[in-house]
């Protein structure tokens, strides 16, 4: 990373260059010979990119030259400025960067008129200067043409603003890279340079410097014109010719469009645009004018040609290659298709009979569970206002019929091979039935179906049951201790064996009857059938491949949701909860004292990608409006994006949050935003979606009802794993560096995990309501809700039970993560992060749950290994380490230019043994729900969810606090910090605040206050807690009655 600077009167000249060594020793000349700054130290830093041309030896001699500048060198071979400018950014020390091109000279009073800017205007992060073409006379005499034909701008590049400086905001005019001075500070806040966006060899277009730019503007560097900074372009007279003045034009427009646009394709004024100055181009008689509407048409073109790059490329990069064995896949779709298409052609007399009675059962059964689900009604989510909710009276019944219409295509897939070989059976046997008796076949197979699905995911996943389940759990305990995975295995197989044997008797026995086409039809619909069945479950573990080999390291960072820190590395039965992640831990770094800044998924997560606070980024808990979704810092994918990384993010229904917010990844495999009305609704009432479940929760449901295979509290540890490790080898297989974020829900309330992981811990001989998971926590916001009961209220042992059992399953799915690493001998070129979004209180401090309290560590500490490339292994940091020191962390070890945030890299203590960690982590609580227990007399409140919520945007349904409680929500947060072994606990008051300080070390659980006998250590905890919440200032301190009142 570049190292800080101690002496503020020194310049680079950064110089990158690509097979033009005249042009190179011609920018070189003038530096040597313009006049020195005075009390300045200069030196030269040349990027060789790729060159082939004697670059390196002319180079390797003028280093070596006396007299002149002092010059270093170093040799990018990977082509593309971009990639050289990105190598050189980490190693540069000097106060001032000014930026050269190769085909420049510089005025002699250049460096001292830099030096002169730098020290003039010392508020500004960059300074900008003219660029002057270098006529020589020899140029064609149209480009001095005025007047209303005049090319502008001119082919050659061309940057003079005036003569008056100036600030230069957003909106421009952006100037160039070529004539560009950058104080070290602003570099290392901003990051890399776009590898997209940056010209390969010398073409024509490129913006990565103008995209640069932006992006330190809207970090809040200034950019200030300086007029005497004045660099000359070189001009090759013998390219001015109509055809390039047209493709400069063309390459010119359509790099800036792709820095600046927004658009999803081109709009239609553009090629209203186009189409004008064709026109104009066509029916022009003064060759001035037509060379004018040439270029005007060559720039608009590149302006569409930009918007649909851009639109391109996107998509583009959320392509990824096919694995080998998704040719079964497209293989069983297409037997299925081809299967039941010809059945139909063949014996569409009798299989239509047949499908009719699988259309009157489906029918039937529909109208009987949507009464039922009506009757019953329940939606998922809080309770919100009848005025809300009445606006979307019609949505409902959208959302209903939708569910139902799934209902009946389930419930007849279900039911036509019982309607089928009754039938079958009926014509072979030459029983004289009436046609609808095949109804009877038809409820026959949905009976068992249903049966048979539901005793299954009550055994393997009892979760996905509980989800919906509108009843005492205890109800089904008899019927659970009486099934095994390994009987239901059998069962299935003795009815496909069945179910074979009689489709193929029955066609033998038609075949004979001299029924041929009736028996082919018979036996293709079956294999249709069976085909259809196997492409909706089927979840294969990607083959191991071996991987191309990237010039960096990839990044994989695995989570869990509500992972507490202690859980790492805990025995149960003398034995670790967590295995792999110890083996893991061994191999690399592992932090014991890490904490979230808060304790919520979307705050925690955004502070973790992004390396700042959460007042820095504006999140503060769960329920975002729409217009904060777009995040106003950097991001760690979109910096890795910039180094050509594609970033990936796969999850389940915890994490929405990575898609809800621009993050910047490429490939997204995850659901929609969970706290959304619209959403909530399209899951429909417990009686449907629980049908619903037991056949969609594979392949085929996450694609077509996505919102009910992800339904909140669903366990999805197994089938998540399995997506995540085959993103891993398709990643694998672009030949670019890549980075996946596997976030997974395994450790969340209600606890609920797959076979055998639930049994693993728990007591057999308990049998009370939270058997399969923690109880009446049905779906998120029953989670939330229950957050204010005591703790009398829960089987707390069990509860740690089945929590222990999720540890252990998500250690599992590490195991196999590192395994699969392995084998597709990636492991050694990757950087593994393990994290989690917050912890979770078990009644430490009379409360459950996340984000509820500041007083313990348990929900605001979290596990944090890293591993692989860059790491050392077996260090144990116990050194207060904080979330938002993660994107520094990772940039450092994956030798990338660093960004602007909070947080600081770790990388050297991870290096360095005994090396100590002077960091305070901060934390503030999340919005309450309702009144938590513990909570101190006269603490600040404000109303509950129901009051709180609202849904500012119909068309969206994103819930989100009312802007009238905002301010009193962020003021009532309790606060903590801790420096080193001290941690002072903030609780606003009514009337002042109760501050209270623990020695974590003696005192881990936090249960004895200090502060009466450690006041010089409160007194500083304070100054430094104030600091924090001052960069931020609250608001004079509401109630929540003066709020009500205001707002009524």
């Amino acid at each position: 990373m570049s190292r800080p600077c101690t002496n503020p009167r020194t310049l680079t000249v950064l110089v990158c260059t690509h097979n033009r060594v005249e042009l190179l020793s011609r920018v070189l000349e003038s530096l040597d010979a313009a006049r020195s700054p005075e009390g300045w130290s200069v030196r030269l830093f040349v990027v060789a990119n790729a060159c082939t041309d004697g670059t390196h030896d002319f180079l390797a001699e003028r280093a070596e030259r006396p007299g002149g500048l002092a010059l270093e060198w170093i040799a990018e071979p990977v082509p593309g400025k971009s990639n050289a400018l990105n190598r050189a950014l980490p190693l540069l020390e000097d106060a001032l960067v000014a930026f050269i091109d190769d085909d420049h000279r510089v005025d002699a009073d250049y460096l001292a008129e830099v030096t002169l800017a730098a020290e003039r205007w010392p508020e500004a992060g960059m300074l900008c200067g003219r660029i002057l073409p270098d006529w020589d006379g020899s140029e064609p005499a149209w480009v001095h043409d005025e007047g209303p034909y005049r090319i502008y701008p001119l082919p050659v590049p061309r940057y003079d603003q005036g003569d008056e400086d100036f600030t230069i905001d957003v909106d421009g005019p952006i100037p160039g890279g070529g004539n560009l001075a950058v104080r070290l500070t602003v570099i290392t806040d901003t990051g890399p340079f776009s590898t997209e966006l940056g010209p390969t060899g010398h073409d024509l277009g490129g913006s990565e410097d103008a995209d640069w730019i932006l992006r330190a503007l809207r970090a809040g560097a200034r950019l200030h014109y300086a007029p005497r900074m004045v660099q000359f372009h070189y001009v090759d007279t013998e390219r001015l010719t109509l055809g390039y003045i047209a493709r400069k034009g063309y390459q010119r427009s359509r790099s800036v469009t792709r820095v600046r646009s927004e658009h999803e394709s081109v709009p239609r004024y553009m090629w209203r645009k186009i189409a004008t100055y064709g026109a104009r181009l066509v029916f022009s008689w003064h060759a001035q004018a037509r060379r004018f509407y040439l270029v005007r048409l060559a720039s608009a073109l590149g302006e569409a040609s930009g918007i649909h790059d851009q639109v391109r490329r996107r998509r583009q990069r959320a392509r990824l290659p096919a694995l080998p064995d998704d040719l079964l896949s497209w293989g069983l779709a297409l037997l299925a298709v081809i299967s039941f298409a010809t059945a139909g052609m063949i014996g569409h007399h009798w299989l239509g009979t047949a499908a009719a009675a699988a259309a009157m059962v489906a029918t039937v059964f529909t109208a009987a569970l949507l009464a039922k689900s009506v009757r019953d009604f329940s939606r998922t989510g809080p309770r919100l206002h009848d005025e809300i909710v009445g606006r979307y009276r019609g949505y409902v019944i959208y959302a209903l019929a939708r569910l139902a219409f799934a209902t009946f295509l389930v419930a007849a897939f279900w039911g036509f091979p019982g309607g089928m070989v009754w039938i079958a059976a009926t014509d072979t046997l030459e029983l004289d039935l009436p046609a609808w008796t095949a109804v009877a076949g038809a409820g026959i197979t949905l009976v068992l179906a249903t049966v048979y699905a539901a005793c299954r995911a009550l055994s393997i996943n009892p979760g996905l049951i509980i989800a919906s389940w509108s009843y005492r759990t205890v109800r089904v305990h008899r019927l659970w201790r009486a099934l095994s995975p390994r009987g239901l295995n059998l069962l299935a197989r003795a009815l496909l064996a069945a179910g074979a044997f009689t489709v193929v008797a029955l066609a033998l026995i038609r075949l004979r009857q001299g029924a041929g086409v009736e028996a082919g039809a018979l036996v293709l619909a079956s294999i249709g059938h069976l085909a259809t069945i196997v492409l909706a479950i089927r979840e294969r573990e990607a083959p191991p491949r071996s991987a191309t080999r990237n010039t960096r390291p990839n990044l994989i960072m695995i989570g869990s949701d509500t992972l507490r820190a202690d859980r790492i590395g805990a025995q149960r039965d003398g034995v670790s909860l967590t295995p792999n992640i110890d083996r893991l831990a061994a191999s690399g770094t592992r932090f014991t004292s890490c904490y979230v800044p808060c304790a919520r998924t979307a705050p925690s997560l955004i502070s973790m990608l992004t390396g700042t606070w959460p007042h820095k980024h504006g999140v503060r808990d769960n329920f975002v409006a729409d217009a904060d979704t777009r995040l106003r810092c950097q991001t760690l994918p979109k910096v890795l994006r910039q180094l050509g990384y594609r970033n990936a993010a796969v999850s389940d229904w915890c994490g929405a949050d990575l898609g809800k917010f621009d993050f910047g990844y490429d490939i997204l495999d995850l659901p929609e935003d969970q706290w959304n009305l619209k959403y909530l609704i399209r899951q429909g009432p417990k009686d449907i979606r629980l049908f619903l479940s037991l056949f969609l929760h594979n392949n085929a449901g996450r694609r077509l009802l996505p919102e009910v295979y992800y339904l909140g509290g669903v366990p999805q540890t197994t089938q998540l794993g399995v997506r995540g490790r085959r993103m891993i080898s398709r990643l694998a297989q672009t030949g670019e560096p890549f980075s996946l974020n596997l976030f997974y829900s395994t450790t969340h309330p209600p606890f609920a995990s797959e076979y055998p992981y639930y049994v693993r811990h728990a007591n057999p001989t308990y049998a009370g309501e939270s058997k399969f998971a923690m109880a009446r926590l049905t779906e998120p916001f029953e989670i939330i809700r229950r957050q204010g009961e005591p703790r009398e209220e829960f089987d707390l042992d069990q509860i740690l039970a089945l929590y222990d059992g999720c540890v252990a399953q998500f250690d599992d799915e590490v195991g196999k993560l590192v395994k699969h690493l392995e084998a597709n001998r990636l492991l050694d070129d990757t950087l593994i992060v393990l994290y989690s979004d917050h912890g979770m209180e078990f009644f430490e401090h009379g409360t459950w749950g996340q984000g509820n309290s500041a007083l313990g560590d348990f929900s605001a500490r979290v596990p944090l290994v890293l591993s692989g490339a860059g790491v050392a292994s077996g260090r144990v940091i116990s050194d207060v380490v904080r979330t938002v020191d993660v994107m520094p962390t990772v940039l450092d070890l994956l030798k990338a230019p660093s960004v602007r945030c909070d947080g600081v890299s770790l990388a050297d203590a991870m290096r360095e043994p005994g090396r100590i960690l002077d960091l305070k982590a901060f934390n503030e609580t999340g919005i309450w729900i309702t009144t938590v227990p513990g909570m101190p007399e006269g603490h600040l409140t404000y109303p509950d969810l129901l009051e709180l919520l609202d849904v500012d945007n119909d068309a969206t349904g994103t819930l989100a606090i009312k802007a009238a409680y905002w301010e009193i929500t962020l003021a009532a947060k309790d606060r903590m910090v801790r420096d080193g072994r001290f941690k002072l606990v903030f609780q606003p008051l009514e009337q002042g605040a109760r501050l209270a300080l623990y020695d974590v070390i003696d005192d881990p659980d936090c249960r004895h206050d200090i502060s009466g006998t450690h006041r010089g250590e409160l007194a500083h905890l304070l100054a430094e807690l104030h600091a924090w919440m001052e960069e931020r200032p609250l608001p004079a301190r509401p109630t929540a009655a003066a709020v009500a009142h205001e707002h009524p």
